[in-house]
């Protein structure tokens, strides 16, 4: 059963890295692409292209929206944790299962009223490129989705340091 639950976790992982790190790899090309071919065009050939400034902007919010959570990975958020670092470990652990379940729950209830509204928009397209919007704001549920899984991780993983007194190790935050 233990061996079970650790492929689960490693599959989960490689999947979350898989989705937010080439996702982000890749509309973040799109974005710098897209501008880089904008102040050509505009600055050397005179004709601005609003298909281009289009794109630029809605690979910008994926860009966002799937960075969001690959931050949530590495626990990498600002807080204020001023206080919070002065109290014993295990209050921490238990401030921060307590934290993430209730964020969890914020994020099952608010995933399906998203997903019902992101539907909704098929109907309506961009101004430009007539892109559906629900193609375009299928990045928040993709975030909801993506950043609910990293909280259950780090609910699961934070729940075996308060049980078994043991640190479990961090993944490397890619940056540093």
């Amino acid at each position: 059963m233990k061996k079970f639950f650790g492929v689960l976790f490693r599959s989960l992982q490689i999947a979350l890295n898989l989705i937010e790190s080439w996702g982000g790899i890749l509309f973040l090309g799109l974005l710098f692409s897209s501008i880089f071919l904008q102040v050509v065009l505009r600055y050397v050939f005179s004709t601005p292209s609003p298909e281009l400034f289009e794109i630029a902007q809605y690979s910008f919010i994926w860009t966002i929206f799937l960075g969001a959570p690959y931050a949530r990975r590495f626990d990498a958020h600002i807080k204020f944790d001023v206080i919070f670092l002065r109290i014993p470990r295990k209050g921490q652990l238990i401030i921060q299962i307590a934290f993430d379940l209730f964020f969890c729950a914020v994020l099952i209830i608010t995933l399906f009223p998203v997903f019902k509204d992101v539907f909704f928009y098929k109907m309506i397209k961009s101004e430009v490129l007539r892109i559906p919007w629900t193609y375009l704001f299928m990045c928040f549920p993709v975030f909801l989705i993506l950043t609910f899984a990293h909280n259950l991780i780090w609910i699961v993983k934070n729940f075996i340091e308060l049980i078994s007194n043991k640190v479990i190790a961090r993944e490397v935050e890619p940056w540093d």
